[in-house]
Formats: structure tokens, sequence, C-alpha cells
């Protein structure tokens, strides 16, 4: 275990997921490190970005609602290379949570991937004049609801209620009851972590027709299973994408497949080599 990284970060405050994410790392990793939460994903990176002591927590995909758009995009764009260095799987049991009595509730207040996870229960639970209002987080939701008056509420995590001595109203309400968020631990450092199963890479083809069937048929070609694909505007050219693709590989076992994918797109890099927890 790398004794460089003299803390780990992760999308705070506490008694979020990623905290949660961040204890079954803890476990599984025999993990030393102080814990600290930070408010913002995009905060997280430029952060760890910027010192390499530092690693990071980070909610990458969630089963319902796809891809963490920030997490992604901050890896992309991070000067430094950032690895991905483990990922786990957290169970995700959303509640609806306040000081309120169920039918005094008008406004509901959570993180937006929450919010979208519970449409349903939201729709058949309470009027058209619901107000929906974005937090940075579900327990920076929660904890709010100590400062605000009659009426507001909630969709977090049952232990953040507890920790924030307020109300669970309603549990289990996510629309889709098979709700799991994919965390991944980041750092610039090598976590030098054993027992690789899944590379991680993204790379841009070239502007023609048929580039990215090109690039993918090199990964049918070596016989290398794409077990996730997902496009994101490069942010320099319109119409102009990076391609990320999650492999069932272990880095080292990439050569011949790296080398001709090189020739078929304008660049790769890498986004780590790890284990699943």
């Amino acid at each position: 275990m790398n004794n460089s990284i003299k803390k780990i970060l992760f999308l705070g405050p506490k008694g979020t997921y990623s905290e949660f994410a961040a204890e079954k790392f803890r476990e599984k990793l025999g993990l030393k490190q102080e814990f600290e939460p930070v408010s913002t994903i995009t905060k997280i990176i430029e952060t760890i970005d910027a010192d390499s002591s530092l690693a990071a927590i980070l909610p990458i995909e969630n089963s319902i609602e796809g891809i963490v758009r920030a997490t992604l995009d901050g890896l992309f764009s991070a000067e430094n290379d950032i690895k991905i260095q483990a990922q786990t799987q957290i169970n995700i049991e959303n509640c609806l949570i306040s000081f309120s009595k169920k039918e005094e509730i008008t406004h509901i207040i959570s993180h937006p991937q929450p919010l979208s996870q519970c449409q349903k229960y939201i729709s058949a639970n309470f009027g058209k004049d619901i107000i929906l209002e974005g937090a940075s987080s579900t327990a920076a939701a929660t904890a709010s609801l100590r400062e605000r008056g009659r009426g507001f509420a909630s969709i977090g995590n049952e232990l953040c209620a507890k920790m924030y001595g307020i109300p669970v109203i309603e549990k289990n309400i996510n629309d889709n009851k098979d709700n799991q968020t994919r965390f991944i631990l980041t750092s610039i450092n090598d976590f030098k972590i054993e027992n690789k199963t899944r590379t991680s890479l993204v790379f841009s083809t070239l502007q023609k027709p048929g580039a990215l069937a090109c690039a993918l048929e090199v990964f049918k070609k070596h016989n290398i299973n794409l077990i996730y694909i997902e496009s994101r505007p490069s942010k320099k050219v319109l119409g102009e994408y990076n391609f990320f693709v999650d492999l069932d590989k272990d880095i080292n076992k990439l050569d011949e497949t790296l080398n001709e994918l090189s020739t078929v797109t304008q660049y790769y890099r890498i986004l780590g080599s790890y284990p699943i927890m």
C-alpha cells in the first residue's frame, strides 16, 4: 500500500454514500489514512490534481441514471495523470426524511440524481405544486433541514437521517429497487493494489466516417470485452467526442491491443487498471 498518500477525500458532508464507499475501501484495502469530506466533485478533482499526496473516492456511475458527468469530465480534464486505483459498488436505498408530516411537505431537497431516481414516487405521493430543490449531496440536503421551516423534506439515506436526528418518513422510495452506484478510488500516486481485473481508458477518434467503428473493431479483433462505453464532448471542438471505455482485462495484457488502437485514434489515455472490491 502506498504510504505517500496522506489523506483521502470524499464527496461530503459526512453521511453521504461516498462516505459509505470510503469505509468499504478502508475495510477491503486496510486504509489507514484520514478521510475528509469536500463539498463538490469538481473541487475534489481540482484538489487531488494539485497535490499528489491526496487521493479521492468519487461516484462514477449509477445503475439507473448512468454516468456521473462531473467525475468523468474531471478525470478527462485534469492536468496530471489521475488514475483509478480500485472500484466498488454501494446499494442505494433512498428515504424521505423530514421533521414534518408527509402531508405537510411542500419542498423536497436532494442531489439531482436521487431526485431523478425517485420521480415516480414523488409524482404518486405529492401534488404538481411540489417544489424540488437541488443540493450538492444527499447529506447536505438532509443537514439543511435543521435550518428550514415546516414543509421541507430531503431524499437521502437512513444513517444520515439518524446522524442529524431527523425522522425518516418512508424508506426505500427508489422507483427501481435494484439501485447501485459505482465508486472509484483515485490518485496520482499508485496504491500498488494487486489482482487487477479491469482497465478504463479514454480515446478520441480520427475525424472521418467510420472512425469509431474502426476503433471498436480493434477490441473485437483482440477478443476484448467492452463492459462499458460512454461518449462525452471534448469541449474543444463542436462535434468532437471523447469515448470512455471499461475493459475486462489487466493493462499488462493489452499491449498489442493498445498498439493497434493508437493507429486508428487521435489519442488514447489509460485512466487506470484496478481490482473490483
